[in-house]
């Protein structure tokens, strides 16, 4: 099979789990674990940062023609001028046998059978965070995307569960396929974590909350939290996108008298997370809402015990190996983080659930299921 793998939508370091599902489905088809052959369809951002992944079955071809912009209403425009030609310039782009939209939007369109990915549907379940035009942009972008596929991928079960539900796909068109994890980077030790950490001047003592800074992520009550919780020698670590929220959030913790207790990092190489997860205490993670939620089993697979919302996706994901915590309370965010931080035999539970349960979240186990679904896709199309 000849798989065309679309990723003209992609900001490389900008979105987070969907780029997370990308990097490790790539690694596993690169190293021939996946379709016979593997083509790729690259902006110019991804052809700049991807460039390791073309090798064995993997090639990336850019198209030269589609400018994604940044804001809603130009990523809005700018694709839906790209939809409008069914090659966008690039004709001579190889005839492959299925184009899979790993991060939704079915840019370039394809006659051929297609898989779409689906990671959540937060614009139905969570609407008040999200625009009009937001809302308007990802009905058509996302929802008519599973509609219109021969299939659909959803990382979890619950994913799954809503597009069924929310969407009327067939429950036979959806595939729920779940994150893997590797192993080699995710590990309770490693060498040469001091001198990455090193270059981020880290506390002795902080729990750290991986997350771009968007409304479900949850960053202002778990700031609220902070500064009642009792232990007063933690900070709060937080990396992720600032997403043009950090101002707000830091103002939020200075009323607190909590802001010298809150560090952010920024974005942070994928190659020095697992340095962070195993120098932290802890993982809080007190989201709102996940269509699947890598980080806490990242934590997990480092020796970092966690404390999180079982919201959406993250009650199958995280399973019994983290302290749950209620997200829609303060009170309930800051005994977690109490707890986790000062009781010894708690975090030793934590430890061993939490590795347990992230050994069993494998990228090879990932890209076999997603080779399932682009064959089940073909025979669809026939």
């Amino acid at each position: 099979m000849h798989l065309g793998f679309s990723l003209l939508t992609l900001f490389p370091g900008r979105v987070g789990g969907s780029e997370t599902n990308v990097r490790g489905l790539l690694g596993e088809f690169a190293d021939g674990n996946g379709p016979d052959r593997v083509t790729v369809f690259a902006n110019r951002f991804v052809a700049a940062a991807y460039g390791s992944y073309a090798r064995g079955p993997v090639s990336l071809h850019r198209v030269r023609s589609y400018r994604a912009g940044s804001s809603i209403p130009t990523r809005a425009l700018a694709m839906s001028a790209a939809r409008a030609l069914p090659w966008l310039a690039a004709r001579d782009v190889p005839p492959v046998d299925v184009v899979h939209y790993p991060v939704t939007v079915p840019i370039p369109r394809s006659h051929r059978p297609t898989v779409v990915t689906v990671h959540d549907l937060q614009h139905h379940d969570l609407p008040q965070f999200f625009s009009r035009a937001e809302r308007a942009y990802r009905r058509w972008a996302y929802d008519a995307a599973a509609r219109s596929a021969t299939m659909v991928v959803t990382t979890s079960e619950y994913t799954r569960g809503r597009v069924v539900e929310l969407l009327g796909v067939r429950p036979e068109r959806v595939e729920a396929v779940p994150h893997g994890l590797d192993a080699k980077r995710f590990a309770p030790a490693a060498d040469g974590d001091e001198a990455l950490l090193a270059q981020l001047d880290l506390p002795e003592r902080f729990v750290v909350y991986p997350a771009n800074l968007w409304p479900h992520k949850n960053h202002e009550r778990l700031v609220d939290a902070l500064a009642v919780q009792r232990a007063r020698d933690v900070t709060l670590v937080l990396t992720g996108q600032p997403w043009g929220r950090l101002r707000q959030l830091m103002d939020r913790a200075a009323r607190q008298g909590v802001a010298a207790r809150v560090r952010h990092l920024g974005y942070i190489d994928p190659k020095t997370m697992p340095a962070i997860y195993r120098a932290a205490r802890a993982t809080i993670f007190p989201s709102l809402y996940e269509g699947f939620g890598a980080p806490p089993l990242e934590a997990m697979a480092c020796g970092c015990p966690v404390a999180a919302s079982l919201h959406g996706s993250l009650r199958e994901v995280c399973a019994g190996a983290v302290l749950e915590l209620d997200p829609g309370s303060v009170e309930s965010i800051a005994d977690a983080l109490d707890r986790i931080v000062a009781d010894d035999d708690l975090r030793q539970r934590l430890r061993a659930a939490g590795t347990e349960r992230a050994s069993r979240f494998r990228w090879s186990d990932a890209a076999r299921g997603h080779t399932a679904v682009y064959a089940r896709a073909a025979e669809l199309a026939q």
